[in-house]
């Protein structure tokens, strides 16, 4: 047996959802104002958007809808919609029907009403936590805002493997307590053992020095490397 087609006009949602309202009572027009379509029960105003697919578009007719509906819906034909939109319809108040057509009948069903499980926003503190660790670690704004996907980000944690990097350098050799004495990170010595970038060579226990890979990273790096220069200078001179 052949599968049912999917609706490719909004016009096609439109029918099975008048009936389906018309039979709890409801009166209902199409393309009234800007609703695609406005029912009414006892003075209860519903606007409901049609749309094939979801779109920022359709959330913001949706919301429009909001300064003079008493309730807003988006109806769908049954197609995958994303957690992300999910939740901004919730966060809006907005209710979500889905049409199923079948192969002998369509199906018309509400996902959720409007407004029964808006929620507040949300606060996630283990990441709002790592987002500002990650800000304060970077000593330059080195990573331009919008960067296309798959271009390098100077990170935190970089910046701080290039402050062990440059002082190896000067210093020559050094263990991670004397780097944290001298204002490296808590971690150094955790940082300098896993050397994830390949930077640091482990001389004997408990001290490193600079591999030339990690040079060549300072070199890559003038500002950053001019800038833990001054730092490590500062800090040996407060040590003396």
């Amino acid at each position: 047996m052949s599968r049912p087609n999917p609706p490719r006009r909004e016009t096609e949602l439109y029918p099975p959802l008048k009936a389906w309202l018309e039979t709890q009572g409801y009166q209902v027009r199409g393309e009234v104002k800007k609703c695609d379509l406005a029912a009414v029960r006892d003075g209860e105003l519903i606007a409901i958007e049609l749309k094939i697919r979801p779109s920022l578009a359709l959330l913001a007719q949706a919301a429009e809808r909001q300064d003079y509906a008493d309730s807003v819906y988006v109806a769908l034909p049954l197609t995958p919609v994303s957690r992300g939109f999910r939740l901004l319809l919730r966060r809006l108040g907005i209710g979500l029907i889905f049409i199923h057509f079948l192969r002998t009948k369509i199906k018309v069903e509400v996902a959720y009403q409007p407004g029964a499980e808006e929620l507040p926003p949300r606060r996630r503190p283990k990441k709002k936590a790592a987002l500002l660790r990650e800000i304060s670690g970077r000593d330059m704004d080195l990573s331009p805002g919008g960067l296309a996907g798959g271009k390098p980000r100077v990170s935190a944690y970089r910046q701080q493997s290039l402050r062990l990097a440059a002082w190896l350098a000067e210093l020559g050799t050094a263990s991670p307590a004397q780097l944290v004495k001298l204002g490296a990170r808590g971690d150094a010595g955790r940082m300098l053992s896993r050397n994830i970038y390949g930077w640091f060579e482990r001389v004997s226990r408990g001290c490193y020095c600079l591999h030339p890979s990690g040079r060549k990273a300072l070199n890559d790096a003038p500002r950053l490397r001019a800038l833990y220069h001054a730092q490590l200078r500062e800090a040996v001179g407060k040590t003396i």
